[in-house]
């Protein structure tokens, strides 16, 4: 990928996370890239292509991320704090990214949701996988670790969308909370880490809805 559509890939992650994609034109991206409109045409065919790509972009990036930190040999309370770490951390340090794969998703066409769907589906999978072995080893109590999944991801997913980096809540800070949530409520012993209480960061952005494809 050469620096020109490394510009069009970050300007349009950037607007249409902040102003969503129906309201980026071809014109408005071309000029946030830097570049004439026509040169768009020479990387993409159009918005929905370049749509896709963003997200699909955004799925391959947290599953790479989940796969450089998972331990290779753990019990599953161990693997899951790491996966809530590695999860939460992505999201909210690529966060425009994170907003866009997850908001955008009711723009796909269903050819192009039929694609999100399956790399959704793989990383679900892996969590699914995890949670498996902590009900086999009894380190995890789940009913439906299938569910449980898309519920995790959900709610973990959806810190990217009211995190301020300069609020008052640190990146370890959320992680923290979150993990100490997620292992009360599958029956694991949180690792003790008092601190003092925070204020909730404001809401600003846009509401996730809570099951974007399936």
């Amino acid at each position: 990928m050469n620096m020109t559509e490394t510009n069009i890939r970050q300007a349009a992650i950037k607007l249409i996370s902040r102003n969503g994609y129906g309201s980026m034109s071809l014109r408005q991206l071309a000029a946030e890239s830097g570049i004439n409109p026509s040169t768009l045409y020479l990387y993409y065919q159009g918005k929905g292509e370049l749509l896709l790509e963003l997200v699909l972009e955004y799925f391959q990036g947290i599953s790479q991320a989940w796969a450089r930190s998972r331990p290779a040999v753990a019990r599953a309370d161990t693997k899951l704090r790491t996966f809530i770490a590695c999860h939460v951390r992505y999201h909210l340090e690529h966060q425009d990214q994170a907003i866009l794969g997850n908001l955008e998703l009711r723009s796909l066409d269903e050819q192009s949701l039929t694609q999100v769907r399956q790399a959704r589906r793989v990383y679900l999978k892996g969590l699914q996988d995890l949670l498996e072995q902590g009900v086999r080893e009894g380190s995890l109590s789940c009913a439906e670790p299938k569910l449980m999944a898309r519920t995790l991801f959900n709610m973990l997913t959806h810190a990217c969308v009211w995190y301020q980096a300069d609020g008052r809540w640190s990146v370890d800070d959320v992680i923290r909370h979150y993990s100490e949530l997620v292992l009360k409520m599958l029956g694991a012993v949180p690792i003790a880490s008092p601190r003092p209480p925070l204020r909730r960061a404001a809401i600003t952005r846009r509401t996730m809805p809570m099951e974007a494809v399936s």
